[in-house]
């Protein structure tokens, strides 16, 4: 079967957030393996885990029902439905009027890549990539309740869309979800040169 690559990413991002982490081991692959089906009552073999993620090469392409499991996990009827709805949401982004200046995907940035935001009532921070694809560091902060050394997941940064940085941890102390710029959303992207 023939698999739209963007659409699998997205939908890789989706299962390591639910799951907690990204698999990258075989004890990984095992865990994962065992929640989908602790959640879902269905069985999705750890070498067609390994496959998706690229720990082993795949000779074949994926199959429908192994993205319809992983498409159940994090909570779609199947495959189509899970790419019916990200295409509608990519959709929207192209016809609300942004143009791809404002729209950041972080999985496109280079690690150590810097960006300078700023939103209404002198809120503002500065971010670091420091680790693929969507871990960033608070490197600067005012008036927010992010801290520098803060460190958490950003999937995509919008002009004119809140802050949302996820799995937040402060002196490896879990914080949850951040959300800033809930009212107006961001107001300034600057990618800051060296």
């Amino acid at each position: 079967m023939k698999v739209d690559r963007n659409l699998l990413e997205i939908l890789k991002e989706h299962v390591a957030i639910k799951f907690g982490h990204n698999p990258k081991t075989p004890t990984d692959f095992n865990l994962l393996a065992q929640d989908i089906y602790t959640r879902t009552k269905r069985t999705i073999g750890v070498s067609t885990l390994k496959r998706i993620w690229g720990y082993i090469s795949a000779s074949h392409g994926t199959s429908f029902s192994s993205l319809s499991h992983l498409s159940r996990y994090i909570g779609y009827g199947d495959w189509d439905s899970f790419c019916s709805k990200m295409e509608k949401k990519l959709s929207e982004y192209e016809t609300s009027g942004f143009n791809s200046d404002t729209i950041i995907v972080s999985a496109s940035l280079q690690v150590d890549t810097e960006i300078y935001l700023e939103w209404p009532g002198r809120k503002r921070c500065k971010i670091k990539k420091i680790k693929e694809p969507d871990i960033f560091r608070i490197i600067e902060s005012e008036n927010i309740k992010l801290f520098p050394e803060d460190t958490g997941k950003i999937e995509s940064i919008v002009l004119g869309k809140p802050l949302v940085m996820i799995a937040c941890k402060r002196d490896g102390k879990n914080l949850g979800t951040y959300t800033g710029a809930t009212k107006e959303g961001i107001t300034s992207i600057t990618f800051v040169s060296e």
